[in-house]
């Protein structure tokens, strides 16, 4: 694994949604009670960037057209679930207080 410091983890918000670049890709950085969830910044379902939709709890909400994830798994979970409309996650570790995130699985 290529591990890249995307944030401290003091930076990172509970209930909000953190943007950030590495290496040229687009995420989004949750943070839940397990931890921190790194994802491709980019809706499954047309590609709206995801940084600009909500935080509700443990549900993301796209502001495209309201579809609803999971924080902790990504998962699709909006009225019809559609485990190929789940996000990309890519792999987090902490280390300190510094978040590594490994893109390599999202080029």
């Amino acid at each position: 694994m290529s591990w890249q410091p995307v944030a401290k983890l003091s930076e990172i918000r509970e209930d909000e949604i953190y943007p950030a670049n590495v290496g040229g890709v687009d995420l989004i950085l949750l943070r839940h009670a397990g931890g921190v969830a790194a994802y491709l910044d980019a809706c499954p379902h047309e590609g709206a960037q995801l940084s600009f939709g909500d935080r509700e709890g443990d549900v993301l909400i796209c502001a495209k057209h309201l579809w609803e994830f999971d924080v902790r798994s990504g998962e699709h979970i909006s009225r019809i679930r559609r485990p190929q409309h789940d996000l990309k996650k890519a792999p987090v570790r902490i280390v300190g207080e510094q978040v590594e995130v490994d893109v390599s699985s999202l080029a």
